[in-house]
């Protein structure tokens, strides 16, 4: 039988691979926004955001001055309530979602040391939201082997998630994630 110290080694564990693995260096932050600029654009061009939000997405998605080589990309506001009136990407079938990403461009190259990225679904989905979590390098969440991780639709849920780039996660909120047309029943 397990201990709790070999779980937690086991979760020290999977956390090395699955940050090993996952590409967080960047050029550098404008490089980065940039990216994400051109797959929320071509998300409007492919018709999975609202068309109202090739006006909005300059305004949406916004990059904060460098302070101590640190450096922010947002998708929306911070939203941890949920509130619908916080502004955030809205996709064509109603489902929204926001992100942070923080950049340290102290390091060369530049790397990605901790993002949150969240998608709500609709009020009838059983599951309220997915959050993708990357926490900052020795955040609570680190010593117990999960900085990297998602909550399936409860905040007290933490999982080690896939590793995956912020820009997957986007492709994976713009391009993946629909909801059935016909649920299968419980």
């Amino acid at each position: 039988m397990s201990s709790k110290s070999d779980w937690e080694q086991i979760c020290e564990n999977v956390q090395a691979r699955l940050l090993e693995k996952t590409p967080l260096t960047v050029k550098s932050a404008n490089f980065l926004r940039s990216e994400i600029l051109r797959c929320l654009t071509k998300a409007c061009d492919d018709k999975l955001l609202n068309k109202e939000y090739y006006s909005k997405i300059h305004a949406l998605l916004k990059k904060t001055p460098k302070s101590k080589g640190l450096i922010e990309i947002t998708g929306g506001q911070r939203n941890f309530k949920r509130l619908k009136e916080i502004p955030h990407f809205e996709r064509f079938d109603g489902c929204w979602f926001d992100f942070a990403i923080l950049v340290d461009e102290n390091i060369r190259p530049a790397e990605i040391i901790a993002f949150d990225f969240e998608i709500r679904f609709l009020e009838d989905n059983p599951t309220k939201f997915l959050r993708f979590d990357l926490n900052l390098p020795e955040h609570n969440n680190d010593n117990q082997g999960k900085r990297f991780h998602l909550h399936p639709g409860n905040d007290d849920l933490m999982i080690h998630a896939s590793p995956m780039s912020p820009l997957e996660i986007l492709h994976l909120f713009l391009y993946d994630l629909k909801m059935p047309e016909r649920p299968r029943s419980s």
